[in-house]
């Protein structure tokens, strides 16, 4: 394939051959004339990756309806009201994007009931972490929901895990093709599924990817990612490999479960999901195995845990999320080698948590510029189903630090655009690499990030997205 008249971030003017999937020839360009693609001076840059995205829930989230501006526990419950009205009888009620950290009023089981009824209603916190549902979704569930219908945590994940196995496969898997083909349209050539359920099972079950997908696999799937032969870079398909083994150690921020040094204002200091010695256990087999550690991190006090466990097992790999670092730790990571998967739309989700619960922290939560000056490795994620599935976002977060016209929030951690894009790609554009490569409609600017026009989207040589 030939691609003429493509721009560099240099602002110098190519035709690129590609060839058995990789980039076999950059030249001056010579104009128009043969071209299988001419991009007529479009910002060619290398393709774009999603290190962190819970796929199965990502696809099945883009389908349900939102209480994410519900402002109150009343607001959210008409929300899901309204919304029953509309929805078959027989069919859960599954509502995304509860904020319940932000508002004034405590939801309650009777508050869902009183709108649904008979009815199975949940609606899954923004972060994940926590479920509020109706009773007769807890019957249906056959778990014991307490008086605020609140589950938290490994709970509210089964029930999450519970309520994906009430959607079919057929339609599962046209709603996940459909979030593939929504992720190409916007760069991205490559992700980590980090999804809850044997996602390594599912994807050797599928035929394989158009795009580039590793598949993570968690503690209580090591038997059978064992008996299968599981190792970070096993190919399941062409494009599908093994990726890492994916721990929680402890909450999130929203729900105030992040396990923190200094306690929230009830007392509490989150949870810890994981200790270290059965943390340790856990990574010292996967090690065993060949799988490299993602581990989930959220509080300060959780990754000083991890980075101890690293420390002492000499087992070293991903932090996701570090949205709280201390100066010591910041630099730990880096003398350990330690890459940090942030999310940094989570930021801009958080300003108003971080002031209620972490006030007097700001200065810790959400370092970028501060960790790759320690020497650490950072990589950008959206977490999505938490942030949408669009790398642009994270990029535009990660450089502006604000949206919506909001003044920047710590803007002193800000990275420019050339190091938010080298923390969203795997691949350059050279002679040799990947021919996983993005076409851009618009400049490279802060203020043009979020909504980047991607005007094509290319896999191994392969057109995934194009409008030329």
């Amino acid at each position: 394939m030939r691609i003429t008249r493509a721009r560099l971030q240099d602002d110098s003017l190519v035709d690129v051959e590609l060839a058995d999937g990789r980039i076999a020839a950059i030249a001056p360009s010579e104009g128009a004339a043969d071209a299988d693609l001419d991009l007529d001076g479009r910002i060619l840059v290398p393709g774009l990756w999603d290190e962190h995205v819970h796929l199965g829930q990502w696809a099945a989230h883009r389908r349900r309806v939102s209480v994410a501006h519900a402002a109150s526990a009343v607001e959210a419950a008409a929300i899901v009201g309204a919304a029953l009205r509309t929805q078959p009888a027989d069919e859960p009620l599954v509502a995304v994007g509860m904020r319940e950290g932000l508002w004034p009023d405590a939801p309650s089981r009777a508050l869902l009931d009183a709108v649904a009824g008979d009815r199975a209603v949940t609606a899954i916190s923004a972060d994940l972490h926590a479920t509020w549902s109706s009773s007769a979704m807890g019957r249906m569930l056959g778990v014991e929901l307490p008086e605020d219908g609140m589950l938290r945590e490994a709970p509210s994940f089964a029930a999450m895990r519970a309520l994906e196995a009430t959607v079919d496969d057929a339609t599962r898997e046209r709603w996940i093709r459909d979030a593939l083909d929504a992720a190409a349209s916007r760069g991205v050539v490559g992700l980590t599924d980090l999804d809850l359920d044997d996602a390594v099972g599912a994807w050797s079950r599928r035929s394989g990817s158009r795009m580039r997908i590793d598949v993570g696999v968690y503690p209580h799937d090591l038997d059978a990612a064992e008996a299968r032969g599981d190792r970070t870079g096993r190919a399941i398909h062409e494009r599908v490999h093994v990726g890492p083994l994916k721990v929680i150690t402890d909450g999130s921020l929203g729900t105030r479960t992040a396990y923190c040094h200094d306690p929230y204002p009830d007392g509490g200091r989150g949870l810890l999901e994981v200790p270290p010695e059965q943390l340790a256990a856990v990574l010292t087999r996967g090690a065993g195995m060949g799988l490299r550690p993602a581990v989930h991190a959220i509080g300060d006090a959780a990754l000083a845990h991890v980075l101890d466990v690293f420390e002492a097992t000499g087992v070293t790999g991903r932090i996701e999320h570090a949205q709280l670092a201390t100066d010591v730790d910041v630099a730990r990571m880096g003398a350990l080698g330690v890459t940090a998967s942030i999310q940094p739309e989570h930021m801009l989700d958080d300003r108003e948590l971080i002031a209620l619960y972490w006030a007097g922290r700001e200065r810790l939560a959400y370092r970028i510029r501060s960790l790759l000056d320690a020497g650490v490795r950072v990589i950008l994620g959206s977490d999505a189903p938490v942030a949408p599935l669009d790398p642009w976002v994270s990029l535009s977060a990660a450089v502006t630090r604000t949206r919506d016209g909001d003044a920047p929030w710590q803007p002193h951690e800000g990275i420019d655009v050339a190091t938010a894009l080298a923390c969203s790609t795997r691949s350059r554009i050279e002679v040799g690499e990947p021919a996983d490569l993005v076409a851009i409609d618009a400049p490279l600017e802060p203020e043009r990030l979020r909504t980047m026009p991607v005007a094509l989207t290319i896999v191994g040589g392969d057109v995934l997205h194009t409008t030329l």
